[in-house]
């Protein structure tokens, strides 16, 4: 698949299996059949300038009603329509226009002075064989172009709002095929090809020699998670791609859920750690990398020199539309060597804090003298606030009892007008909040101060201890805020206790951990619950990470040890030492209980599953920091360990009360020791995972990932979740209608009513019907329309679509129903991707049917 967006772009063959650079949901199948993920393109400099800014919604319309107003606009801007003998495609968004002729097609930008495209020459396995000396079969409609080689080939566009996207969907591997797939593509315009030594990555040059474009990240994956053989070379001026596809399962098709962005620092270096804290709110990325060197102070300075060891510094990313760009480099006012700014990020809105643990005044408060180093790692905060696209430091944040050696800063959460710092090492012997702060007997049993913002104005609100307060328990170590809820984790805490608010006062179970909530009342704050694991046990660390999202938390145990996989699982065994876990806690009322025991679907020792977490309403992300999978992507093989430590991510989704694994996601460039999983962030439907330790030297975004020239440089990746994807065509029917394919809830065994797939736009007052499969996508020519569903096909109970104007007709079904469905069918199981279709009587039409387009989803436990 080809997505093309203003100042990246990514290429990937819908044959292959796509994890795009830009942002955004490829349109393509699912994560059964075989699939490679083709490639980025990233244009070297941009004209764009970027806002950050959200839209505002018109008054008396709904955020839903406003949602189909947009999508219905961008549909029409984005609409391909006849041009003379061909077709031409306007993106807006992108500033260019693309023509298709029928062989490929041309890209032009409004500005630049290239012009760049493709065409297919020839196909086939062993030796490529030209196609057909006239154009391809053409069908457009509104955002869709398709060309329709022969009967195993089909090329296919679509321009929308994330960019065009270019395809190719393969049926069937010919009986008496014999070697590789080949692709032969002939490149228009100016620029060359030159392809990386690894045979993953090209980039198209100008006649200067600079990378206008680059192609990133070639990988190929079949249906069982399995890694094939795929690499580009240039041959006179085409590209060839050849794909060892000789044991791969067909169609080949992509996944559901895609990498949007691969970021990297503006000035990567080695040993930066750029990734070893993230946090997202809205557009906006925020990344730390405490082992960077610049001497800089401040915002957006010189990021060249290394004058200043590990003193540590911050990126700003930004999303518009289908792309991301750094806003901003953030250092602190005061940049010491071996600070650590950066330890720990956070945002809400347009403001950021960041932590720098080690950092040295003696000042106290807010704003003190920022110069003098008389306390030693005492540690800092600082507050940054965005004005339009401007950021500048609004406050420096300081203990009321700093002490060397505390760490203030090693976490730290923002809500709103509010910051929650912690200091794992604070040493007073306090309980409760507000408790005196300025004894020392209960070394390293930490702490945790909330700081509001009146104005411009910072003021240091609440004191916090643990109940139980006590040397060594590490109180602080993590933190999270939700409006008036904050919740902070102590990892090292003794207490044998087991959920909520057991007994504190034993010390049988050392460094089982725990985790404690704290709500506010106006200004006042209170302990609202004590939180253990329902399995507690020495050492699990359980309160490593913490997240806290409206009325549920979560708390990670990175060296729990139980074997068990999934959700819910046997918690009692210790014979995977280290595996971890994450626990899920909601509120009713005031009163808080364990929801769910979360383990990784592929437990092992020592993968350390909880080291991070984060929450967003029904979504949960767990870090598993050690896993050692050499799969690359999204929902691959789980099983090798061929990448020790190169670490993994799960992501949980909630239907009801019923926690299920949506999605594993790796690295695109997984590599051992590259601490995928470092630290985790999520809003909405964007998932932020950070590494550490990964070692390429690219800058920005969307660079190339292939080099391992800047170890331990670090990295980030931004993925977009989804339950689901649409994908192939819609049939338009005789009065215009354009039948559509989407679905709600968790395709979950464990709550099957509460997953629904639905049909809309269809003829209204009609019977139809659903069918799915299990066997892949298809995109073959049935009834005038296209069937997205490879057979063996079973049918649904006969309904019919209601409505009354042309295009309201509806039609829904459940997974029980599915399960249910009369014709037996096959069985449906954990992980199993389930392919769909609406189809309906269209009396007026030549075949008198109807076609939605085809919806994929995998099914949860």
């Amino acid at each position: 698949m080809l997505r093309m967006v203003a100042v990246e772009l990514s290429a990937c063959l819908s044959l292959l299996h796509c994890v795009p650079a830009a942002h955004g949901q490829a349109v393509s199948s699912p994560n059964t059949g075989a699939a490679a993920r083709a490639a980025t393109i990233t244009p070297e400099s941009t004209d764009f300038k970027l806002d950050s800014g959200g839209e505002t919604i018109p008054a008396g319309i709904s955020s839903d009603d406003w949602s189909s107003i947009r999508a219905a606009y961008e549909a029409g801007r984005h609409a391909a329509f006849a041009d003379g003998g061909e077709h031409r495609a306007r993106n807006p968004g992108q500033q260019w226009t693309t023509h298709f002729d029928g062989r490929g097609f041309t890209t032009t930008p409004d500005k630049g002075a290239w012009t760049w495209g493709l065409e297919l020459e020839a196909y086939g396995w062993g030796d490529a064989v030209p196609v057909a000396t006239k154009s391809a079969a053409v069908t457009a409609h509104g955002e869709l172009v398709s060309y329709v080689w022969d009967d195993l080939l089909t090329e296919w566009y679509v321009n929308d709002q994330r960019g065009l996207e270019h395809g190719y969907t393969v049926i069937a591997r010919p009986d008496d095929a014999s070697g590789a797939l080949v692709l032969d593509l002939a490149i228009r315009g100016e620029l060359l090809p030159v392809v990386s030594q690894d045979s993953r990555d090209v980039r198209f040059i100008d006649e200067t020699g600079g990378a206008v474009l680059t192609y990133a990240g070639l990988t190929v994956v079949d249906a069982a998670g399995r890694s094939l053989a795929a690499g580009w070379k240039v041959a006179g001026e085409r590209l060839h791609l050849s794909i060892d596809d000789q044991a791969a399962r067909y169609p080949l098709t992509i996944d559901p859920l895609a990498q949007q962005a691969y970021l990297k620092a503006s000035n990567t270096n080695s040993s930066d750690s750029f990734g070893s804290s993230v946090a997202i709110w809205g557009e906006t990325v925020v990344v730390g990398a405490h082992g960077e060197d610049s001497a800089s102070l401040g915002v957006n300075g010189d990021q060249g020199s290394n004058a200043a060891f590990n003193s540590g510094a911050a990126y700003v990313f930004v999303r518009n539309g289908t792309t991301w760009t750094q806003q901003a480099y953030l250092k602190a006012s005061n940049t010491g060597e071996d600070d650590g700014f950066g330890w720990s990020v956070a945002i809400s809105g347009d403001t950021v804090a960041v932590g720098a643990r080690r950092e040295d005044s003696a000042a106290t408060g807010v704003d003190g003298d920022q110069n003098s180093n008389a306390a030693v790692n005492s540690g800092a905060a600082y507050v940054f606030v965005r004005n339009g696209t401007t950021w500048t430091q609004q406050a420096y944040l300081k203990a009321s009892n700093t002490d060397a050696g505390d760490w203030f800063g090693h976490s730290v959460a923002v809500w709103g007008e509010t910051v929650l710092v912690g200091a794992l090492q604070e040493s007073s012997a306090a309980t409760g909040v507000n408790g005196d702060p300025f004894s020392n007997a209960a070394a390293n049993s930490g702490a945790a101060y909330v700081f509001v913002r009146n104005g411009t104005t910072w003021t240091q609100e609440a004191y916090f201890k643990a109940s139980n307060s006590e040397a060594g328990d590490a109180f602080g170590f993590s933190v999270g805020v939700w409006d008036n809820t904050m919740v902070v984790g102590a990892y090292a805490e003794d207490s044998a206790a087991w959920g909520v608010d057991g007994d504190q006062s034993s010390n049988a179970s050392s460094q089982s951990g725990a985790a404690y909530i704290f709500f506010r009342s106006g200004t006042n704050w209170t302990q609202q619950a004590y939180l253990k694991a329902s399995n507690t046990d020495g050492p699990d660390n359980f309160g490593i990470s913490v997240g806290v999202s409206n009325d549920t938390a979560v708390v990670g145990a990175w060296r729990e040890e139980s074997d068990a996989t999934g959700v819910n699982g046997d918690q009692s065994s210790n014979s995977a030492l280290g595996s971890g876990a994450a626990y899920v806690f909601v509120r009713s009322g005031a009163t808080w209980t364990q929801q769910a025991y979360l383990k990784a679907s592929n437990t092992e020792a020592g993968d350390a599953f909880g080291w991070s977490v984060a929450l967003s309403d029904d979504t949960v992300v767990v870090g598993a920091v050690s896993e050692d999978s050499a799969s690359t992507g999204v929902n691959k093989d789980q099983s090798s360990n061929a990448a020790p430590d190169s670490g993994a991510a799960y992501v949980f989704a909630r239907s009801g009360t019923t926690w299920a694994q949506q999605s594993y996601l790796k690295a695109s460039n997984a590599n051992a020791s590259d601490s995928f999983g470092s630290s985790i962030a999520i809003w909405g439907h964007t998932v932020v995972v950070g590494a550490s330790g990964e070692d390429s030297a690219a800058l920005g975004v969307n660079g190339d990932q292939s080099s391992n020239a800047a170890i331990a440089s670090g990295a980030a990746y931004v993925f977009a979740v989804t339950d689901w994807v649409s994908y192939c065509t819609s049939q338009t029917s005789s009065s215009g209608c354009v039948p559509t394919m989407s679905a709600s809830g968790v395709p979950s065994l464990s709550a099957p009513g509460a997953f629904s797939v639905n049909g809309s736009n269809l003829e209204a007052s009609v019977n139809g019907l659903m069918f799915f499969g299990t066997m892949g996508s298809s995109n073959m020519l049935f009834g005038g329309g296209i069937l997205c569903v490879n057979p063996p096909l079973y049918r649904l109970i006969v309904k019919n679509t209601a409505g009354g104007a042309s295009c309201t007709g509806t039609m829904s079904n459940t997974l029980l129903e599915m399960l249910a469905q009369p014709q037996g069918g096959p069985l449906l199981v954990v992980n199993q991707a389930v392919h769909m279709q609406t189809w309906f009587r269209d009396p007026s039409h030549p075949s008198t049917t109807g076609l939605s387009n085809g919806l994929e989803f995998a099914i949860s436990p």
